[in-house]
């Protein structure tokens, strides 16, 4: 289970003063936002944007970003633990696809070590193809994975990650056969485009904002959205009689060993860039859908897809 933080808000009594700068509403002077994955994907994307706009708004004078990628986000876990630990204005960039990582490989690091502080964005996954494949349509997608002959090597993100999750969702609620379908892990939208493009894979899972560029310039031809209903113009899976869906979201993460003080003025840091103009603009921007939410409703969010995600994980018998 997530450690619990008992938030103390009131004066008296000596209790949680916060720094200097958070009473005075002074700029931060320095942030450390750690992205435990490499440059160019969607935390990548989300942890410089939200630094960006910490700075716009003028809540920190400076963000240093340090990327750490491997196995779905629990390399970068294990070194945000074992370096800051105890170290104030310091953040990690995570989400479900860590939490799936976390699910699949079982690392020695639990979310127990982290102190959750709030869930930025959601997103969803666009299930693409190559330009030249014969799958023309989210039909023609439903009616592959249904078939028991169709063979495919499927590219996504991290093994274990949201990705890697709705390829098995997708594969159950067709009754595909697992054996017939080959994961390729990548770090990045990108290097997802390039396998895509260069016939390594003959079906792509990634965010919308990552796929975004490579469907405008039509190397890849998105066929659905993992949404509920249809979204960016895209069939949701279930309307083409794939009956699933599945929502990535991010958020930010502070080390479990910092003071109460310094995690309120953390979280207070973070409300006030959630709901800057900037934010709001780089939200737009990018397509995210802005799913802001703090204190013990993220804590309890992050316990519940915690759950989600082991049980899907040994649901679908993912495997690394």
């Amino acid at each position: 289970m997530l450690q619990r933080r008992q938030i103390l808000i009131g004066a008296g009594a000596g209790l949680c003063t916060a720094p200097a700068w958070a009473q005075k509403s002074e700029p931060l002077p320095e942030l450390r936002i750690v992205i435990p994955a490499n440059p160019g994907g969607g935390w990548d994307q989300t942890g410089r944007a939200f630094g960006a706009a910490l700075q716009s708004a003028k809540l920190v004078e400076r963000v240093q970003y340090e990327n750490i990628g491997g196995k779905a986000g629990t390399v970068g876990l294990a070194q945000f633990v074992e370096r800051y630990a105890s170290t104030p204005n310091t953040l990690m960039v995570g989400g479900l696809v860590l939490l799936g990582g976390v699910a699949l490989h079982r690392p020695k690091v639990e979310l127990s070590q982290l102190n959750p502080i709030a869930g930025l964005t959601s997103d969803y996954m666009v299930v693409a193809v190559p330009a030249s494949s014969p799958l023309r349509s989210l039909k023609d997608l439903a009616e592959a994975l249904g078939r028991p002959d169709y063979k495919a090597t499927v590219v996504g993100g991290s093994a274990g990650g949201v990705d890697h999750m709705l390829l098995g969702m997708m594969l159950r609620a067709r009754r595909g056969n697992p054996d017939n379908y080959s994961y390729l892990a990548t770090s990045s939208g990108n290097d997802a485009v390039r396998a895509l493009t260069e016939g390594k894979a003959q079906i792509g899972i990634s965010g919308y904002s990552e796929f975004r560029n490579a469907m405008a310039a039509g190397s890849i031809r998105a066929l659905a959205v993992s949404s509920r209903r249809s979204r960016y113009g895209l069939p949701a899976l279930r309307e083409g009689g794939i009956d699933t869906d599945l929502a990535n979201w991010r958020g930010l993460f502070a080390p479990a060993g910092i003071s109460e003080a310094q995690s309120q003025a953390l979280a207070a840091l973070i409300e006030r860039g959630a709901r800057s103009p900037d934010w709001t603009e780089l939200l737009r921007r990018n397509d995210w859908v802005g799913a802001y939410r703090a204190g013990s409703d993220f804590r309890s969010f992050v316990e519940s897809e915690m759950t989600t995600a082991r049980v899907v994980v040994h649901m679908l018998k993912l495997k690394a």
